[in-house]
């Protein structure tokens, strides 16, 4: 009988399957967050960079040309930025969902596992006690057995 395999055994590998889905798809997600963290990073010390250089010739004097340009680059800059902030609070929140898509599949597995363990369990111990009953009536019988030969002799 151990070696049967539980009702919920086949719910409880499509949880595990669903579960190991959604863990891959939370660090997939955790991971994109992160280069688009560290990409923003870079821009926004890119941007510090291009300011500095553009006060310090802009100290000089520059010709209302140039100043346009830099005026233009950093605008569309900023706007980079801005997109940029905006699909990160996106991805953060997909991040969200998906830790909790996580969990809640997690769950679903943990307590699929532990109705299979505690009825394993609970197989084991009446297999226990039928061999120990089936022991105990053999036991019995050899007594009597004996009790029988030592009446008759």
């Amino acid at each position: 009988m151990a070696n049967k395999l539980h009702p919920l055994q086949a719910a409880a590998q499509v949880a595990q399957s669903r579960e190991q889905a959604a863990v891959k798809a939370l660090g997939e997600s955790q991971q994109q967050l992160t280069e688009q963290q560290n990409r923003l990073q870079q821009l926004l010390v890119f941007r510090s960079e291009y300011v500095d250089q553009f006060q310090s010739e802009g100290s000089n004097g520059i010709s209302a040309r140039r100043y346009q340009d830099y005026s233009a680059f950093l605008t569309s800059m900023d706007h980079g930025i801005v997109q940029l902030q905006q699909q990160l609070a996106w991805m953060q929140q997909e991040l969200q969902r998906k830790r909790l898509a996580w969990i809640q599949s997690r769950s679903k597995t943990k307590a699929l596992e532990e109705v299979i363990e505690r009825d394993r369990k609970t197989q084991l111990w009446e297999e226990d006690r039928r061999e120990q009953r089936d022991s105990d009536e053999h036991n019995i019988r050899g007594l009597a057995g004996q009790m029988r030969f030592i009446d008759g002799a």
